[in-house]
């Protein structure tokens, strides 16, 4: 059974470790399996030496998560990559710009390009946790993911053959396809609705990836890593040959695929739990690093055999270690040189703690895996042997293995000056170079400075050519001193300058100068760290005298068969490209036919002509046979001679790199508009419609829910008197139910309930029911049109619901808390601190709201009687209404979706009883007077309405936040009440469009800015318009607004705007 922590993004494929579980469902050993780091060391070389490039998260979006990850773990080992770049980032000034992409039936962008670094690190981690939800998908489509990742990356690189890139791709399965309806571009053709139709469709699918040509070869001669990660310890070889054969040219089932497989283009790592996943990212680490694995020691004194020793000296800056105990109940103890200890147990968040003085953070990851940091090479007590132990405190686990990788940055490169103004030139010796040590921020290093061992080794590379080593293993008193570098066996073009510099920290000495000895009696050595390397693109110039073409032709977006594109050369010299001259296309996309570069100047008695230090731009044009999506990359060969001397030539090899796009057929874009012209908007909002209906879900993520009784007093929130805060006991009840999306969810008693909404647009909600009592949600908007009961957004876990009986005192309630599973402690204080600071005015803007729509008894409250008069309320029995008043609608369901609980008088909606009362204006709408005005009563200011009544017609205060459910049954007739002497007699004025013209009032009314209406969710619309009526997918009133009809039959004139996408707004 695949592990359910397991299918975690693993971007990061770079997997150095892999180990697997063993004994009875417990680690009896880690299983340490070599991968090949070839193809990740070379994007981390590129990193190091361009300090820029490209990262795309690729990531399987299907159906399937939800079984192999549905605790969606990949984001928690996700946002420990992005952590650990964002770090390496803002130590070297490197701009690296990472995107997050899904696939599935296709390719879809969830996170566009952002640079990472230290202040966009967060947004990115957000934007990655929303893919804990992405995995309804129907297929496994490699080629549809493969080619989004290529388009994008092509995009990216605006033609920069240089450009560091690398895709961290990641799936729990083989490339597959659900039975359904349909074709494939890639097999036209094959409909997918039958077993064989499937079957074909993966057959195509795959040899439109692996064939020559194809899309791997595509990725490849683009220069793209390709680090591919398969969840599943479960799985056949034959379920991820290729998926591996993609990645590295041959699949672990023996599948090849492509034909550049050299360098080796990538790597593959399987992985089956989220220790896996945490280690795979971190092998993108780029920081130097040990990798080991011990025993774990039993309970007592740490044992020897179980130390991970790691030396420092004072030109490490800082440690970093993600290790592991393998399984839960193994804790990391810390050793510092002077034997002193700090054990590390496990906690909720990041903790700190010191070590000598010397200060340690940790994070536990997992269950059994932890992030410590180590940082103070000012202290006396840095340098020497530290250790890691791991400890099995609950005696259990015997066989079991832990493992590390520590990072022990120096933040020390390696470097080459190389003069502008004395180019390197092929055939010849550059003389006096000098090789170097650098800083993150490029500032020179005395090599004598470092305090241990260094060793620097350094080459030239031309593609086709072997490379040329320059130095071997130089010790750091050799670096930096000036070497002839010789170029005679090398061509004129592009090629890379590779260094590779080892550094080993100085062994411990005791405090008379001698080694320290270990528990043997032998002298400690100091650590060798992994290779820092680093790769500098540069261009071979020819000899003197010849001209300099730049080192890549960019043809760019190519939208058809033929392109043109400039290539920038520098005097003096001619230079053409010879009629008939063939480009190298290693891999030409097959669906192209012949691909042709050729140039106007295509001979040496026409050739471009540039002076001595003048630059001049080459034109050269790109055709092929047919048009298609793909990536082209070749070489052409170009003439070079002296200014006056053609026939003295020279050839040189230049890169050109096209983008190919395949146009949309003219009759095709016809056809389409024709049809969308004849079948009008009726298929798109179905579309929009079934869309919304699908994606309409509650998360299936897990959650914890609590719920909190409190009181208020004086303004403070309390709970069992004392203050509101965090207990250790709280949140630990899971919510069953929750195992994929859902619609309909109980949580401690209270139902949540998905609305669509009748409009097509926005997204669904969640309306809460708790019969018996008011409610809240934490979000705007909190309640529906009711003003008392609670809505929320889909993702309601990190929510709370305030609910509140107006049948009991009025400082009393109970808050309703939901978090997801991974949750940690910070982010439940955080949450708990916004439900103590809004809780309390929420309660009391409730009541307020439960009053003007007489829902509150006389007499309760205790200490405060309800100030809204009206009949106490019946018993939780019964139905404390007198009646449904939905019955009386004309569709025959309730508006929305269920009975209601509070906010619903007898006769009749919220807020119009049958003959006047709260409520009820003369001829209008709840908080509507008879001449308009919302909230805007004819006379009378605050707490003077003439006719007694809270919200009656002709005066008082209108509550903006308490929306009234449609009217039912036959018109209320208007109160019969004379209005004060001390007021003048409200004047009917007949509606009409312009705002209403209020006579005096003797005081003025209460401006209280409008609560955001439920139409929120489904479009922006401005208060006035609000659709209170929209936020339920079953049948509405037959009225417009929620007016009633006037005396004499007429229709109002304050209706609703008209939507014409919408039959209940005056749509067809």
């Amino acid at each position: 059974m695949r592990s359910a922590l397991s299918r975690f993004l693993l971007l990061s494929a770079v997997l150095t470790l892999l180990f697997g579980l063993a004994s009875s469902g417990l680690f009896a050993g880690i299983a340490r399996a070599e991968a090949d780091n070839r193809a990740v060391d070379r994007y981390g070389a590129c990193l190091a030496g361009q300090k820029a490039g490209d990262l795309l998260l690729l990531i399987d979006e299907s159906g399937s998560l939800k079984d192999t990850d549905p605790a969606a773990a990949r984001v928690k080992a996700g946002q420990y990559l992005l952590d650990t770049l964002a770090r390496y980032a803002d130590r070297t000034s490197a701009k690296l710009d990472v995107a997050i992409a899904g696939f599935s039936e296709d390719f879809q962008m969830r996170q566009d390009w952002t640079g990472l670094n230290g202040g966009s690190v967060d947004n990115v981690k957000i934007q990655l946790a929303q893919l804990a939800n992405n995995n309804s998908g129907a297929d496994t489509d490699y080629f549809q993911a493969l080619d989004g990742a290529r388009s994008q990356l092509a995009t990216r690189a605006k033609g920069d053959a240089n450009r560091c890139q690398a895709i961290a791709w990641f799936t729990d399965g083989k490339i597959d396809f659900t039975k359904r309806p349909g074709t494939r571009s890639y097999a036209p053709g094959v409909d997918l609705n039958t077993d064989d139709g499937v079957n074909q469709a993966i057959t195509a699918a795959t040899e439109a990836i692996c064939k020559k040509g194809g899309l791997a070869d595509q990725l490849r001669t683009s220069k793209i890593v390709m680090l591919a990660v398969g969840l599943g310890d479960q799985q056949s070889d034959q379920d991820f040959d290729v998926l591996s054969a993609i990645a590295t040219g041959k699949g672990v089932a023996g599948k090849s695929c492509g034909s550049i497989t050299d360098p080796v283009p990538g790597g593959f790592y399987r992985v089956s739990n989220i220790d896996d996943m945490l280690f795979a990212f971190d092998a993108l680490n780029p920081d130097p690093k040990i990798e080991d694995t011990k025993p774990v020691c039993q309970p007592g004194q740490p044992c020897q055999e179980g130390r991970h020793n790691f030396v420092l000296d004072r030109s490490v800056k800082t440690v970093t270690i993600l290790g592991s105990g393998g399984v839960a109940g193994i804790e990391p103890w810390l050793y510092s040189p002077t034997g002193a200890k700090v054990e590390l147990p496990k906690k909720d968040g990041k903790s700190e703690t010191t070590l000598d003085g010397i200060p340690v953070s940790y994070e536990w990851k997992s269950e059994s895996a932890q992030e410590i940091t180590i940082a103070g090479p000012d202290n006396p007590a840095w340098v020497g042997q530290w250790a890691l132990v791991y400890v099995d405190t609950t005696g259990q686990h015997a066989d079991a293995i832990s493992k590390t990788n520590i990072h022990i940055t120096t933040d020390i490169f390696p470097a080459v000056t190389i003069d502008d103004a004395k180019p390197w030139r092929a055939g010849q010796v550059t003389k006096g170079v000098v090789f170097g040590l650098v800083d993150g921020k490029n500032k020179p290093i005395d090599p004598s400075s470092i305090a241990g061992d260094a060793t620097l080794s350094a080459s030239v590379a031309v593609d086709g050519s072997a490379p040329v080593q320059v130095l071997k293993d130089v010790p750091k008193t050799a670096i930096a001193t000036p070497v002839d570098v010789d170029l005679t066996s090398l061509k004129p073009g592009a090629a890379t300058v590779k260094m590779s510099l080892t550094i080993k920290t100085a062994a411990p000495l005791d405090p008379e100068g001698k080694p320290v000895l270990d528990a043997a009696g032998k002298p400690i050595e100091g650590t060798v760290l992994s290779p820092q390397n680093k790769d500098i693109p540069i261009t071979l110039a020819p000899k003197l005298g010849l001209p300099v073409p730049g080192d890549t032709i960019k043809f760019g977006d190519v939208e058809g068969t033929k392109a043109t594109a400039k290539l920038e050369v520098t005097g003096p010299g001619c230079v053409w490209i010879a009629d008939g001259s063939k480009p190298d296309v290693p891999a030409a996309p097959e669906a192209l036919g012949t691909v042709s570069v050729s140039s106007p100047s295509n001979g040496g008695t026409n050739c471009l002509k540039i002076d001595e230090g003048q630059k001049a731009e080459l034109q050269v044009d790109l055709s092929t046979d047919h048009a298609d999506n793909a990536s082209l990359n070749g070489k052409v060969t170009l003439n070079i001679a002296p200014k006056d001397k053609p026939n003295e030539s020279e050839t040189m090899v230049v890169a050109f790199n096209a983008n190919m796009i395949k146009p949309i057929s003219p009759l095709n874009f016809v056809l389409a508009l024709i049809a969308a012209l004849l079948l009008g908007p009726g298929i798109p909002l179905a579309l929009l419609y079934l869309s919304k209906w699908y994606v309409g879900k509650i998360p299936g993520a897990p959650m914890l829910a609590q719920r909190i009784p409190v009181e208020i007093d004086h303004g403070v929130l309390l709970r069992d008197g004392e203050p509101f805060e965090l207990a250790e006991t709280d949140l630990v009840t899971p919510v069953p139910g929750l195992a994929s999306g859902v619609r309909t969810l109980t949580v401690e008693g209270v139902t949540l309930k998905v609305v669509l909404g009748r409009s097509p647009f926005g997204t669904a909600h969640v309306r809460v029911d708790a019969p018996g009592l008011l409610s809240a949600g934490s979000e705007l908007p909190s309640t529906d049109e009711s003003g008392v009961q609670a809505v929320l957004p889909l993702a309601v876990h990190g929510k709370w619901v305030l609910l509140h009986d107006p049948r009991g005192p009025q400082d009393r309630a109970e808050v309703l808390i939901m978090v997801g599973g991974q949750t940690d402690i910070p982010a439940r204080e955080k949450l708990f601190e916004e439900i103590e600071r809004k809780l309390p005015d929420m309660l009391s803007g409730l009541r307020a709201r439960a009053g003007a729509a007489n829902l509150v008894p006389v007499g309760a409250g205790a200490s405060d009687p309800s100030p809204f008069g009206g009949d106490p309320m019946p018993g939780p029995g019964g139905d404390p209404f007198g009646g449904d008043p939905f019955t009386g609608d004309a569709f025959g369901a309730e508006p929305f979706g269920a009975s209601p609980s509070f906010g619903a008088p007898a006769g009749g909606g919220f807020g119009t009883p049958p003959s006047g009362g709260f409520g009820a204006p003369a001829g209008g709408g709840f908080g509507a007077p008879p001449s308009g005005g919302f909230g805007a009563p004819a006379g009378g200011g605050f707490g003077a309405p003439p006719s007694g009544g809270f919200d009656g017609p002709g005066g008082g205060f209108t509550d903006p936040f308490a929306a009234p459910l449609p009217p039912q049954g036959p018109p209320p007739q208007a109160p019969q009440h004379q209005p004060p002497q001390h007021q003048p007699p409200m004047q009917h004025q007949p509606p009409q469009p312009p705002p209403m013209q209020q006579p005096p009032m003797q005081q003025p009314p209460m401006q209280q800015a409008p609560r955001p209406g439920p139409g929120t969710y489904d479009q922006p619309v401005p208060p006035s318009a609000v659709d209170h009526e929209g936020d339920t997918m079953e049948a509405p009133h037959p009225r417009f607004g929620n007016q009633p009809a006037p005396a004499d039959g007429s229709e109002t004139t304050r209706q609703r705007p008209i939507n014409p996408f919408d039959p209940y707004r005056g749509g067809a």
